[in-house]
């Protein structure tokens, strides 16, 4: 039951009852047409019939009066000869004749003929001003049969008037059992003719959708161990291979995303761990021997520059992981303080690596930010750029006002970031290739720092040649548009 359910909501079941359902209305629209033009050609062999022998008629009327013979009863006696030859013609045993005067009375017919009803008046004036006519009447057959008849009517003239006009008349019977017959074909082909096309159709959709499962089997396969397993491209241009190049891509991306991640673990694993270490061993020193109180102080000093440093490792982890998305807490901010204070926390690191800071501010510059979240900006921005700076180097932090926009510059003379590494430097986890006397970060800094821009609705960039250092551009509005 499982498995049937799952084929009603498969793809491959709704191609086929697609298929089935454009199948059924093609001949449908076949069947309609097919049977209008066959009742076409069906009324017109019947009025064809009914033509003939009214022209027949008509010219034997016109032959009899050409011998001169025009009294009455011989005139009858001829007419009745020319209607029996009717019967004895099987295709026009059905036919019946009639010649009526110009006042619509029978003059003479065929024997037996049946009631029909009489022409409309507006009909039967045109048929005295010259013009034949077609017409379908109801009536009787002489034993008693209700039907409709197909009517026609031929005015004849003597001496420039009409004063006869021949009638012949068919029941439409045949015609519309033969129409009723071909209903009952159609209805029993139509939908049969669509069960037997939908074997093909389902043979065609399962050849079709044969690529999908293959991709469907290997899909199941990947799992986050095993994603160097690619799909099978199958070799043609259409939208299925399309589809196997997205989900190599998609693989792809995800096994950088976990290769990545891994690394980064690695990473953040010796980087905390280390330092964790020698804290550790510094503080049971410390309790186990009395510890001069200069020696104290400058372990102390050690303790809480790490601490810090991992409290800011911790504060970009839950601003990237989303946990640390909260509602800015927008007030007036002097960006300039803030960024001197700032450095000045980093000043530390920076003396470790005999580095030079330097700060400008020439101008008060006041927005409106989160000050606790441009902190961490800062912070960021001054850890990558000591990080990736060789001893003795230097780092230089500007800040001014452009327009109606704050622009911090901070600007090092490190290692620098190749061309084609920084499209990605803002990645979460990304870390640019560094020689290994630079001991890098795990890729989280600058994303971090990314987010807290975007909050903010600034911008980040940077300019950067490999060896000649880079320059981080920070653009924030003075006014939170917010």
């Amino acid at each position: 039951m499982s498995t049937q359910n799952n084929f009603l909501r498969s793809v491959r079941f709704k191609f086929l009852l697609w298929y089935m359902v454009a199948l059924t209305a093609t001949l449908f629209s076949f069947s309609v047409v097919l049977y209008g033009g066959f009742s076409k050609i069906l009324y017109g062999d019947l009025d064809d019939l009914l033509s003939s022998k009214a022209e027949g008629i008509a010219n034997a009327i016109d032959a009899y009066r050409y011998v001169g013979k025009v009294d009455m009863p011989s005139f009858i006696d001829a007419a009745d000869g020319w209607m029996s030859p009717a019967r004895k013609d099987p295709e026009l045993m059905s036919v019946y004749t009639q010649i009526i005067d110009k006042n619509g009375s029978r003059i003479v017919s065929s024997n037996p003929m049946p009631q029909m009803k009489a022409l409309d008046k507006d009909v039967f004036e045109d048929i005295l001003d010259g013009e034949d006519s077609f017409d379908t009447l109801k009536g009787m057959t002489p034993d008693g049969k209700k039907m409709k008849f197909r009517v026609y009517t031929k005015p004849i003239y003597e001496d420039g008037t009409v004063k006869y006009a021949v009638q012949a008349a068919g029941p439409v019977t045949l015609v519309s059992l033969a129409l009723n017959n071909l209903i009952l074909i159609l209805f029993v082909l139509l939908p049969l003719t669509v069960l037997l096309a939908g074997i093909p159709g389902l043979l065609l959709v399962r050849l079709t959708l044969k690529p999908v499962d293959r991709m469907i089997d290997t899909l199941r396969q990947i799992t986050a161990e095993n994603l160097k397993l690619k799909i099978h491209i199958p070799d043609t241009k259409d939208e299925i291979k399309r589809l196997a190049d997205t989900f190599n891509d998609m693989i792809d991306r995800l096994d950088r995303s976990f290769s990545s991640q891994q690394r980064f673990i690695q990473d953040i694993s010796n980087e905390l761990k280390v330092p964790m270490q020698d804290l550790e061993h510094e503080c049971r020193r410390a309790i186990q021997n009395s510890m001069p109180e200069a020696d104290l102080r400058q372990l102390l000093n050690k303790a809480s520059t790490e601490i810090e440093g991992f409290s800011r490792k911790i504060d970009n982890l839950l601003t990237l992981s989303g946990s640390g998305k909260t509602v800015l807490e927008i007030r007036k901010v002097d960006l300039g303080n803030l960024a001197s204070r700032t450095l000045g926390d980093v000043k530390v690191l920076a003396e470790e690596k005999d580095m030079e800071l330097l700060f400008s501010c020439p101008e008060k510059v006041v927005l409106d930010g989160d000050e606790e979240k441009l902190k961490v900006l800062l912070l960021n921005m001054y850890d990558n750029a000591i990080k990736y700076t060789y001893r003795k180097g230097k780092v230089s932090v500007t800040i001014r006002k452009d327009g109606r926009k704050a622009k911090v510059y901070v600007n090092d003379t490190g290692i620098g970031i190749p061309f084609e590494e920084q499209p990605y430097i803002f990645d979460r986890f990304y870390q640019v290739q560094s020689p290994r006397s630079i001991k890098g970060g795990f890729g989280l800094g600058l994303s971090s720092a990314r987010s807290i821009v975007d909050a903010h609705k600034g911008d980040i960039s940077v300019e950067s040649q490999p060896g000649k250092g880079a320059t981080f551009i920070v653009t924030l509005p003075l006014s939170y548009p917010g």
